[in-house]
């Protein structure tokens, strides 16, 4: 429900930290219980774990194979063969924690998303059996219970720790999430005896701190650390409970139990697929897929998971599914160099592309200069304005251009604030930007006095805590700041930057040209080949009103103090509290964030008579 965002489910990904402390209290309890009466067998383990997993998760990528072939875009296409090898070899943790936060768009554009808990899973399950036999063995089953308590306030404690400033790392990897899987495997190892009320009592109230854990948490906290402590002890209590409820009973729930893991896998493709066509949001599309996710399911409960035969011979299981998974990959990696070599020979060879950004509205002639910045001159004739900022001042220029009958400055470097004083994690980046900033800086104190001047920005992604990026800022060395001192420390640095521009020049300030939540043109592509027409994408106003909330304050301030004036794209880029990714099936962007001429036509008349006369 969280991924097919359902009100209410906002905190919905702490399933994942539900089902691990499951898993580890049922696996554990077969591994334990196998050292006890002496017939625990690794290989047999392990044989069951690959019988478990690996075919429904085989059939899935094959359909995504096959899907991707027809339709997705050459790129994609090859992106989605290697997250493939990279699930099925069950390493897909490590392969999504190298491409930023679980929250953030650029990541729910993959469509095996998902598989990072099952190779998290797996791993914890090659390396659990083999310290529990080993300990078991040499010192005694006492031994294994105080180890594993040892293990987990470890894995917790480093969870706790780093969290806050390592949170990709530790949301993906094994060492600050196996806490959760032990918790599970000590439910078993300390078991609790109650009567039958209390177990309802129990499983009643750990009922309820699940509910609240999905209710009340958000993509916004910081996770796992301490909070996970919560749906973890939650699913602690209802498994103490241990009662015959309604839970237990009810046979609806006990199918959706039972086909939970191919529900699982068939889910996340449906939410990227209508992620990618802009259809998220829309209950007529939304509610069918859910039905979808649960038929896919079931489908492949009974046609994949249940003609899966108990394995007998584990040595053949094993070298059977690894051959499969080597089969996979290989064949996998074959697909993705015969497709960049051989376009042709897919169905998707029709390619639409990436739009163009270099816009075609105007000319340029730009300088070589340190930074790698665009340092342009545009069009001819006397500099009329100068325009200035990241990489949003050279996508948006086109629609300064369409009013202007001179000439125009273009200074811009990408993923860098109109600040003169911040910091970033990235000191390379900090370093270029600090050059770049104190260079304009200090030619508009002493060069082109009066012209106007007009700063863009893209400040979200300088000031959002939930974005793992290396532009985010911040001051006085505190890099975990956040809240109401870091917003208060740009929104005074952004005034006294503002203010020393106005000293000598008009300032004019854009407010933040909306985002989408993924690269339009994708979308469109997909939507077209699916559906054999044109649509557009557009993406709720409120979500950029939230987005920018801070570094519109912070313009306000800048306008009231520093005597500049806004500049607003809201009404030209969002008529009816929708913000157009693209107009006449044509993407108003080059991407999620940068505008195309296309785009910038829909700005015409947002800059007229801000122009210096000349």
């Amino acid at each position: 429900m969280f991924h097919f965002k359902i009100d209410g489910f906002q905190g919905g990904f702490t399933g994942v930290d539900i089902f691990f402390v499951i898993s580890g209290f049922l696996m554990t309890g077969i591994i334990f219980s196998g050292l006890q009466e002496n017939r625990f067998s690794l290989l047999g383990f392990y044989a069951s774990r690959a019988n478990r997993i690996i075919p429904a998760l085989f059939v899935l990528c094959m359909a995504l194979m096959i899907f991707g072939f027809i339709y997705l875009p050459i790129q994609d296409y090859r992106s989605l063969l290697r997250t493939v090898k990279s699930s099925m070899l069950f390493s897909s943790n490590f392969l999504f924690a190298g491409e930023g936060s679980y929250f953030d768009s650029p990541v729910h554009e993959n469509w095996l998303l998902h598989t990072w808990s099952l190779s998290l899973e797996w791993q914890f399950y090659i390396l659990y059996p083999v310290l529990l036999m080993a300990i078991f063995r040499a010192f005694g089953e006492q031994r294994v219970r105080g180890t594993l308590v040892l293990l987990a306030i470890a894995s917790l404690a480093a969870s706790i720790y780093f969290t806050k400033t390592h949170s990709v790392f530790c949301f993906y990897m094994l060492p600050t999430r196996a806490w959760e899987l032990i918790a599970g495997g000590l439910a078993y190892l300390f078991p609790l005896r109650t009567t039958k009320r209390a177990g309802y009592a129990l499983e009643f109230l750990g009922m309820a701190v699940i509910m609240a854990s999905l209710s009340f948490f958000s993509e916004k906290n910081h996770w796992p650390g301490y909070l996970a402590t919560l749906p973890v002890l939650g699913t602690l209590l209802f498994i103490y409970g241990n009662t015959n409820s309604v839970f237990s009973r009810n046979s609806f729930l006990q199918f959706v139990g039972k086909t939970s893991y191919s529900t699982y896998l068939w889910h996340w493709p449906i939410v990227v697929l209508l992620y990618f066509c802009g259809l998220l949001e829309n209950w007529a599309y939304v509610a069918p897929s859910i039905l979808l996710a649960f038929a896919l399911g079931a489908l492949s409960f009974h046609l994949v998971e249940k003609r899966r035969k108990k394995p007998r011979e584990t040595t053949k299981v094993v070298l059977r599914y690894a051959a499969l998974t080597a089969a996979t990959v290989s064949a996998a990696a074959i697909t993705a160099a015969v497709a960049k070599d051989h376009p042709g020979i897919r169905f998707a060879s029709l390619e639409e592309g990436q739009p163009e950004y270099t816009s075609t509205l105007y000319t340029q002639d730009c300088y070589p200069n340190d930074f790698g910045a665009a340092d342009c001159k545009l069009d001819y004739g006397e500099i009329s304005v100068i325009l200035f900022g990241d990489s949003h001042a050279q996508s948006t220029a086109a629609a300064v251009q369409l009013e202007n009958r001179n000439a125009a400055l273009g200074w811009a470097l990408a993923g860098c604030p109109t600040l003169r004083n911040f910091a970033m994690d990235d000191k390379k980046q900090e370093k270029k930007c600090h050059g770049f900033i104190k260079e304009k800086l200090d030619i508009l104190k002493n060069q082109y006095p009066g012209v106007p001047v007009i700063l863009f920005s893209r400040s979200g992604i300088y000031l959002d805590p939930s974005r793992e990026n290396r532009f985010r800022v911040y001051f006085n060395g505190k890099t975990n700041e956040d809240g109401q001192s870091l917003e208060s420390e740009f929104s005074r640095e952004y005034v006294n930057t503002v203010c020393e521009i106005s000293e000598n020049h008009p300032v004019y300030i854009v407010r933040p040209i909306p985002e989408m939540p993924f690269s339009i043109y994708k979308g469109l592509s997909l939507k077209a080949r699916l559906f054999q027409g044109t649509s557009d994408i557009s993406s709720p106003l409120e979500h950029h009103e939230k987005r920018t909330k801070v570094a519109n304050l912070a313009i306000d301030a800048a306008a009231e103090k520093c005597k500049a004036q806004i500049i607003d794209p809201i009404p030209y880029l969002c008529p009816n509290g929708q913000c157009m990714g693209s107009k006449d099936g044509e993407s108003l962007y080059y991407d999620d964030n940068h505008l195309v001429d296309h785009g910038n036509v829909q700005l015409k008349g947002l800059f007229k008579g801000i122009l210096r006369p000349l």
